[in-house]
Order: structure tokens, then C-alpha cells, then sequence
């Protein structure tokens, strides 16, 4: 029941955030240019939408980032993918932007895969290699900066990086919760180990820049495309890193839930005809 809570709660609380900070972002777009950043953050702390759907994110970051310390990050990323679910819904209802037959699909994938995994629920079976970590992490981080450099949408690569951000952070911050589950000394010299570890900067490095470019990104793309396209990239980034860093368990109906969840946020993020009729 706590995995559940620690989950679904931020998933709905992440999408409703997502939604109300497009809409503050978007409505300051359309006042001030990004290009006067000055201006243009004065006008974002005065919008109530951005600040409601800030104060959401944070709300979902508590209870999201306590799952990831209880539990595998494979069983908890999956959860996350409700977000472009949600967001789907809610950019249909609110924002008015297309519903098409493919979301539907897309939507009806991740649901089915998350049936799958809730026989999983409440895991907890990882051990680490710090070496692969920082290697993986690595990998992810130059891929972001070379696809940033070649791809020429605006849209898509601020989506990415900031996907990746996120999936790279989440990643780091596991690591740090398997180091402080096996040593919790409240000593000045371990505290002063913990602040200087350097995957304590990797996170926050990867998590700030993941969120400044959320920021960039709700002001000059789709709703629709950039919260499901980032969001498929951080599930399934945290998702190889439970197999490929901390070792996770991989049953085969586990295996077949990620694979229809990641299924379905691919479906997500499939370039669509903005002519296409929506469905009513």
C-alpha cells in the first residue's frame, strides 16, 4: 500500500504540476520573450499557475524520491510513466490540444503494464557498482550533449536533455541511498563525506539542468510531445540502470510490464500531424 501511495501520488500531483506550469509559462511566453530573461523570470513568479504547479512538482519530488530510497528504481520509473498519461488527459481537457487514436493506444499500453508489475510492488533487491555508475552515467550525459549539437528541433532537444536529466539523476540518487543504507554515522567527518561526494554533485548538476531546461521547454513546445517524450527517456534510463548498475531482479513479468510501458510512452512521442482530427 506505502509503494502505491509513494508512487501514484506523485504521478498525479507531477502531471497536474506539469500542466498548470505550461500554462503560466506559456501565458508569460506570450507577454515577454525568453530572450529578456530578467523580465521574463519577474513576470514567472508573479503567475499563480507556474507557482501552483511548482509547489505540486515539489510535493510529487518527496514522495517520488522516498519510493526510489525504499524501493527498485525498475518498480518505481514504470509508476512515473502515469505522468504523460495524465498530462495527456489534462492537456486535452485544459490546454485543448489533440487526443489522438495513438495516445489512446499509448495510454492503454502503460495501464496494461503497470498491471503486470503490481504483483512486484514493494521490492527491494538492489546492490551497486559505483564504477558502472559513473561510466553509465556518463554515456547519457554525452549523448544528451551530442544530440543537443545535431538535432535541429528546438522541441525535441530540449526534451531530450531534459529526460536525460532526470534519468541520470535518479540514477545517482539510488546510488546515494544504497551508500547511506549501509553506513548512517552522524559523525562531522561523515556528513563532510556525504557532502563532498561527488555523486551528490552529479545529481544535483544533472537534476538542475534537467529542470532548467523543463522551464525553456513548456515556453516553446507542446505540452503533448514534451512532457511524454521526456518522461518515456526518464523511466527508461533509471529503468537500464536497475539492470545494469544495481542489478536488480528481472522476473519475466516484470521484463514484459517494462517493455509495455515503454511501449506505450514511445507512442507518446511519435511526431503527430498537428491537422489530424482529435478525437471528440
Amino acid at each position: 500500500m506505502l509503494f502505491f501511495l509513494l508512487t501514484l501520488i506523485p504521478a498525479i500531483c507531477f502531471a497536474c504540476g506539469n500542466i498548470l506550469a505550461k500554462s503560466g509559462l506559456s501565458a508569460v511566453a506570450h507577454t515577454v520573450s525568453i530572450k529578456k530573461p530578467w523580465a521574463f523570470i519577474k513576470l514567472i513568479l508573479r503567475n499563480k499557475y507556474w507557482w501552483t504547479g511548482f509547489c505540486l512538482s515539489a510535493i510529487a519530488n518527496l514522495g517520488y524520491y522516498l519510493a526510489m530510497a525504499l524501493y527498485d528504481i525498475s518498480l518505481v520509473q514504470p509508476m512515473m510513466t502515469l505522468n504523460p498519461v495524465l498530462s495527456a488527459l489534462f492537456g486535452f481537457w485544459f490546454l485543448k490540444e489533440h487526443l489522438t487514436k495513438r495516445i489512446v493506444i499509448a495510454i492503454a499500453f502503460v495501464f496494461f503494464g503497470l498491471l503486470l508489475s503490481a504483483s512486484h510492488a514493494g521490492e527491494s533487491s538492489s546492490i551497486q557498482n559505483i564504477s558502472d555508475l559513473w561510466v553509465f552515467a556518463s554515456f547519457f550525459i554525452l549523448l544528451a550533449l551530442i544530440f543537443k549539437i545535431v538535432h535541429p528541433s528546438v522541441e525535441t532537444s530540449d526534451s531530450f536533455i531534459m529526460g536525460t536529466g532526470f534519468g541520470v539523476s535518479a540514477a545517482f540518487y539510488k546510488s546515494l541511498t544504497i551508500s547511506f543504507g549501509e553506513s548512517i554515522q552522524w559523525t562531522s567527518t561523515e556528513i563532510l563525506h556525504w557532502l563532498t561526494d561527488p555523486r551528490l554533485l552529479g545529481f544535483i548538476v544533472t537534476y538542475v539542468t534537467a529542470y532548467i531546461y523543463s522551464q525553456i521547454a513548456f515556453t516553446r513546445g507542446r505540452a503533448l510531445f514534451i512532457i511524454p517524450f521526456s518522461a518515456a527517456l526518464g523511466a527508461a534510463i533509471p529503468i537500464l540502470a536497475g539492470t545494469l548498475v544495481f542489478s536488480e531482479n528481472l522476473s519475466v513479468e516484470k521484463g514484459f510490464s517494462i517493455v509495455f510501458v515503454l511501449v506505450g510512452s514511445a507512442l507518446f512521442i511519435i511526431k503527430r500531424n498537428r491537422k489530424k482530427k482529435p478525437i471528440t
